[in-house]
């Protein structure tokens, strides 16, 4: 008897590269000195929904995901809705990663450093 069995999780999941993270808002009054938040709007086709992206800066590498508040919710359902796609942890962590090379991203870093310098190294 031969066993077959399907690889069904990727390491970058095809609605990944379909779909768009644009920024949104950036508002330092929201972080403390651990944690930098920054609105999205994941966008597909003409549909869009926000959420926002948590990101702990106490740790010696920065690492973000969506955050568990009242757009969480949303977002799940519009992966699931338009993608088929049950969002999981690590997709979260591979959108929040992703986002870190953007402009906006680096521009909010440089407000949160400014209030908060204590996590952030120089190069």
């Amino acid at each position: 008897m031969v066993l077959k069995t399907n690889n069904y999780f990727s390491s970058v999941p095809s609605f990944i590269q379909k779909l768009e993270v644009a920024p949104h808002h950036f508002d330092l009054q929201r972080c403390d000195e651990k944690t930098l938040y920054i609105k999205v709007v994941l966008k597909y086709r003409a549909h869009q929904v926000l959420c926002d992206f948590i990101y702990i800066m106490d740790q010696q590498e920065v690492y973000g995901a969506i955050s568990i508040n009242e757009h969480y919710a949303n977002a799940k359902k519009f992966i699931k809705q338009h993608f088929g796609h049950t969002l999981i942890y690590s997709d979260e962590l591979l959108l929040a990663k992703n986002f870190m090379g953007t402009t906006f991203f680096f521009k909010s870093v440089r407000q949160f450093a400014k209030q908060y310098p204590k996590f952030i190294s120089k190069p």
